[in-house]
């Protein structure tokens, strides 16, 4: 006795298979991947580009007076209450207190959203970050600046472009790029304003201590800037679309 089958039902999909609307938004995600690794590729060929000129140019010779100028009143400027401040400023930016920060922000705000966006954007924009720096620092190889250092051994990497700047901007900047797609409360622009006050104390503290030229600053917000705005809007769909917890502040 033969069964009847139903030709006309739709074939069953396999139970591995993610549903369409997921492989969508997949697809799209590893687009916007694809965007941001070519957006790096011309962000490095950038930065290099500045790093060149600083150190083999003119232009860059007159960069380096200015910056030794500067360099050299902050250094006769000085006092211990400032430079012991500035050693815990320029702790914010630490690779140790990046790391750490980071992971515990980035997976304390995935738990919160109740999504992976958060910890993807930290993710790219402090991974990234990392390796665009470290490749142009060896590249463009600076010298440190040519004064008294108040840090008993600087990192290996070369002065260009700033790691410490970098770093601060990914990660503050970073944390306040999440606040601000998850609410439109009016307290969202102090956290943008703290994040700001962060990266300046930071940049200030690596040139004070003699770590850095303020070129080498600039160099970092360059990269760092559009880094992470580039990697802000390759996750800001997935964020907007998956927004599970409000902030707003509710209306009475």
């Amino acid at each position: 006795m033969s069964q009847h089958t139903d030709e006309s039902a739709p074939p069953r999909r396999a139970v591995s298979d993610p549903p369409p609307a997921r492989r969508g938004e997949l697809a799209a995600f590893a687009k916007r991947t694809g965007f941001l690794v070519l957006f790096g590729l011309g962000l490095f060929v950038v930065v290099l580009g500045l790093g060149f000129l600083i150190t083999g140019t003119a232009l860059g010779d007159a960069v380096t007076r200015a910056d030794l100028g500067m360099l050299q009143w902050l250094v006769e400027a000085r006092t211990p209450p400032v430079d012991a401040a500035s050693t815990v400023l320029s702790d914010l930016a630490s690779t140790t207190t990046v790391l750490v920060a980071g992971l515990v922000a980035a997976l304390a705000a995935s738990v919160l959203l109740r999504h992976w966006w958060p910890f993807a954007l930290l993710a790219f924009a402090l991974l990234g970050e990392l390796a665009l720096f470290l490749n142009s620092a060896i590249l463009v190889g600076r010298p440190r600046p040519d004064v008294v250092h108040l840090d008993a051994a600087l990192p290996p990497t070369s002065s260009f472009p700033s790691g410490h700047t970098a770093a601060a901007i990914c990660l503050y900047g970073g944390l306040a790029a999440v606040v601000l797609l998850v609410t439109r409360a009016w307290w969202r622009w102090i956290v943008v304003a703290l994040a700001v006050l962060v990266v300046l104390a930071v940049a200030f503290a690596r040139v004070y201590r003699g770590a850095h030229n303020p070129s080498d600053v600039l160099g970092g917000v360059l990269l760092a800037v559009p880094w992470l705005i580039a990697t802000t809007f390759t996750v800001a769909p997935t964020a907007r679309e998956h927004r599970t917890v409000s902030l707003r502040r509710t209306p009475r």
